[in-house]
């Protein structure tokens, strides 16, 4: 008698990639197949489908894995969704960075992580919580925020990680690095870039916070407190040397929670986009709930 397959759900994008989302996802479907999931194929319409379909995937009971094929932002939207429940996330790199996918170490070929994922197995997950707001990965202020805040989506959508680049050169050269004030576990600190991180990755293979832990039930803060072109530019060139923890201008510690007290004009981004605050403060910290995420095993 042939093993019955595991129930999934495959939430996708059918206009990713010039509309060839749909073709992409039915051909990552078979090879889940292959790898013993019945998968129901759930297509997103705009920004917050992914979250909606994940969460009635969850509530429905009908599906153990909820694999989500796309970038870090559909990565977060997923896992909003299925926050709470016993469903898995299975995630399907399609994006610029795939950060999360690479801090797990999961391949960047979607294909190849389905044809992987029955040998994958649940792992736990931290979850931070930006005011109400989950993210996975981390929230950053700063110059990077302020990139990602004037990114072109029609750059970045034809050129990828080099139209962030681009920018990230117009914003170093334009940027006026204000200072920003925190509270680290009751601490007053100031920066002028600040990143809450759970992974130690950073913009794709830069290893910002070398001892954070997706699962170690604690938050890690990156502080860095030059100011102006030349020392960012210094701190840049160390972070990707994995220098920066050196630095007399760096200091990094693991919290609890931090709150956001001022940041004056610097960006906010989570995850990778954008986060739109309308208040001069943001307290950060992790969810009581932790995720459920297909993996390979952790090392020991």
């Amino acid at each position: 008698m042939a093993e019955a397959r595991r129930p999934a759900a495959l939430i996708f994008n059918p206009m990713a990639g010039g509309q060839r989302g749909l073709g992409q996802a039915q051909n990552i479907a078979k090879v889940l197949e292959q790898s013993g999931f019945e998968v129901a194929l759930l297509a997103t319409t705009g920004p917050g489908d992914a979250t909606r379909l994940a969460r009635e995937v969850a509530a429905s009971g009908e599906a153990e894995t909820v694999f989500a094929l796309g970038g870090d932002g559909t990565l977060r939207e997923a896992a909003k969704g299925l926050l709470g429940s016993d469903v898995v996330l299975g995630p399907l790199p399609g994006g610029t960075a795939n950060v999360l996918a690479r801090a797990l170490g999961l391949s960047l070929d979607a294909r190849k992580v389905a044809a992987a994922a029955g040998d994958l197995v649940p792992r736990a997950l931290d979850v931070g919580l930006a005011a109400a707001e989950p993210f996975l990965m981390m929230v950053s202020c700063g110059l990077d925020g302020r990139v990602l805040e004037r990114q072109n989506p029609r750059f970045k959508k034809l050129l990828g990680r080099s139209a962030i680049a681009l920018q990230g050169v117009q914003e170093w050269w334009r940027y006026d690095y204000p200072e920003i004030r925190l509270r680290a576990d009751g601490e007053e600190v100031s920066a002028t870039f600040a990143a809450i991180c759970n992974i130690p990755l950073f913009g794709g293979e830069f290893c910002l916070a070398p001892e954070a832990r997706p699962d170690d039930g604690r938050l890690d803060l990156v502080l860095f407190r030059g100011r102006g072109r030349l020392p960012t530019l210094g701190f840049a060139a160390a972070v990707a040397g994995g220098r920066h923890g050196r630095r007399g201008d760096v200091e990094i510690r693991s919290v609890v929670e931090v709150e956001i007290l001022d940041r004056s004009t610097a960006g906010l981004q989570m995850d990778g986009d954008v986060l739109e605050s309308h208040s001069p403060t943001l307290s950060i910290r992790l969810a009581s709930q932790q995720l459920r995420i297909l993996a390979p095993p952790p090392p020991p």
